[in-house]
């Protein structure tokens, strides 16, 4: 079994200048998978309002975080007549894959998301699964080897550019009673100006008036004292590195690099005249550099969990206001521009 599309390597981030280490895994899956179909414009409809949540158990243990990437994860939301929604395979085994081969039938690349503790190729082989379900691609199936994409595998696994196979058995197992993403890419019902206006909308809204205590602007100043309560934390650096970091530099930089990507390159934008034009670029350049901000604080997280110190964690404390300071000035910028596309 062969492909011709790189699925999930380093090629297809040339085609709108999208890193994939900066996008949560389930819409670099999606990505790619409308990339695979001729669609060479994805960033204004997989663009997500920005934001930042602290989630917590009912125990009030650290989940993880999320961004507007993971925001309607449950329930996912786009623009430009693109949707998409969560189908779960059936529980037997016998079964598993019928939605899998559903979907390859339809010509569509299928992001799932299996139980990854039997999958060998998979960096989460024999280990529970905290928070979200990783997602992974699946392109072709076969009745004894898969071709999937995945970009979290083992140094044995064999998988070169995040591509390889996997048994099918293996997936079969994963697969049953887990989800599919099902997908569509039609032509768009509503006009990209609407569209727009309320992603900006969205954006100003959940991060100055959130509706919950750790979210949003107010949840950014929060986190370098959800950092200091886990320093007791018996397995502290895995959650730092797990839950905090990574989360930071995929799911909440994500949302930030793909509304900076349509706000700077926007033709339509341009189009309203000098002043929507203006507020566009400063929306932009205050998004990239919150995106970049974010990747500084996730690094700095990462080294607060290999070594604790005071040091390490007002360093933490510094770049999270820094933050902060970026996200202030975007969502007035991001204000102004809803007010006066309106």
């Amino acid at each position: 079994m062969t492909t011709p599309f790189p699925y999930l390597g380093t090629a297809p981030d040339a085609i709108e200048s999208l890193a994939h280490t900066r996008i949560s895994c389930w819409v670099h899956c999606l990505r790619d998978a409308l990339y695979a179909t001729g669609l060479r414009e994805t960033a204004r409809a997989l663009a997500q309002p920005v934001d930042f949540v602290i989630e917590r158990t009912a125990d009030g243990e650290l989940l993880t975080l999320y961004g507007g990437l993971d925001a309607d994860y449950h329930h996912p939301r786009f623009q430009r007549g693109l949707s998409a929604h969560w189908e779960t395979s059936p529980d037997r085994e016998a079964q598993a894959l019928d939605l899998i081969h559903r979907e390859l039938a339809r010509g569509h690349a299928v992001p799932v998301s299996p139980d990854l503790r039997g999958m060998r190729h998979s960096e989460y082989y024999r280990i529970p699964r905290a928070g979200y379900p990783h997602t992974l691609l699946i392109h072709e199936l076969g009745p004894h080897t898969a071709l999937a994409a995945d970009r979290n595998t083992r140094a044995s696994s064999g998988f070169t550019d995040n591509r390889g196979a996997v048994p099918t058995d293996e997936l079969r197992r994963g697969m049953a009673g887990a989800p599919v993403l099902v997908w569509d890419a039609a032509a768009p019902a509503a006009d990209w100006a609407d569209e727009l206006y309320r992603l900006l909308e969205r954006s100003v809204r959940r991060m100055t008036r959130p509706g919950m205590p750790e979210a949003g602007l107010a949840g950014l100043l929060a986190l370098p004292g959800v950092l200091e309560d886990l320093e007791p934390h018996p397995a502290r650096a895995q959650l730092l590195r797990l839950r905090v970091a990574g989360p930071l530099q995929r799911q909440v930089a994500g949302d930030r690099l793909l509304l900076a990507r349509v706000l700077a390159e926007d033709t339509w934008l341009r189009e309203q005249g000098p002043r929507a034009t203006a507020l566009a670029a400063d929306c932009a350049e205050l998004t990239r550099a919150s995106s970049d901000a974010l990747v500084d604080l996730a690094r700095a997280v990462f080294l607060l969990g290999r070594s604790w110190s005071a040091d390490a964690l007002r360093l933490c404390g510094r770049r999270a206001h820094q933050v902060h300071a970026l996200d202030v000035r975007a969502a007035d910028r991001m204000s102004a521009l809803a007010a006066y596309l309106r």
